[in-house]
C-alpha cells in the first residue's frame, strides 16, 4: 500500500477518523491524502424564503462565497495536517457530490486504501436518506476501512 486517502468533514468525529487513518498508512508507510469535498457553492448561497424572521443566506456574491468556502476547507485541511504532525500530507479540497468526488480522485491518484467515518443517524433519517457510507460500500474498488463514529 502506497497511498491512503483519509475523508474527512466538519463533524467532530473526523478527528477520529484523521488519527486512526494516519496511524494505519504510517505502519503502511503509505503517503497520506486528505480529502473534503464541498458541495455546490449555490447550496450555501442560496436564497430562502423569509420564515420566521430568517431572510436567508447573502446570495448576491454566490461566486466570491464559492471561493471563501474553498479557502476555508482548504484551511481546515492544512490545519488537521500540521495537527497531525506530517508536512508531507497531501491535501484537496474536492466538489460535488461526496461519493463521486472521493471515488473519481482515488482512481486519479491510484490510492490503495480508503479511510472515511460513519456517522450514526436514527429514525426517519436511515429510511429515506441513504448514507455515505453505505455508497462508498456499494462503489469502492479498493479497499475501504469505515471507522464507526459515536454521533447520535
Amino acid at each position: 500500500m502506497k497511498k491512503v486517502i483519509i475523508a474527512i468533514d466538519y463533524n467532530p468525529d473526523s478527528e477520529k477518523v484523521a488519527k486512526t487513518g494516519f496511524t494505519i498508512a504510517k505502519a503502511l508507510q503509505a503517503s497520506v491524502l486528505l480529502v473534503h469535498v464541498i458541495a455546490e457553492a449555490s447550496y450555501y448561497a442560496m436564497s430562502y424564503s423569509p420564515i420566521m424572521g430568517f431572510e436567508g443566506f447573502i446570495s448576491e456574491n454566490s461566486l466570491l462565497l464559492g471561493e471563501e468556502i474553498k479557502k476555508e476547507a482548504n484551511n481546515f485541511l492544512k490545519s488537521t495536517a500540521k495537527f497531525l504532525g506530517d508536512e508531507t500530507i497531501q491535501t484537496a479540497v474536492l466538489e460535488g457530490k461526496t461519493t463521486e468526488a472521493i471515488l473519481e480522485y482515488a482512481k486519479k491518484e491510484n490510492a490503495d486504501l480508503m479511510v472515511i467515518g460513519s456517522h450514526s443517524h436514527s429514525g426517519l433519517y436511515k429510511l429515506f436518506i441513504s448514507a455515505t457510507a453505505t455508497s462508498f460500500l456499494k462503489h469502492c474498488t479498493i479497499p475501504l476501512l469505515i471507522i464507526p463514529t459515536n454521533e447520535a
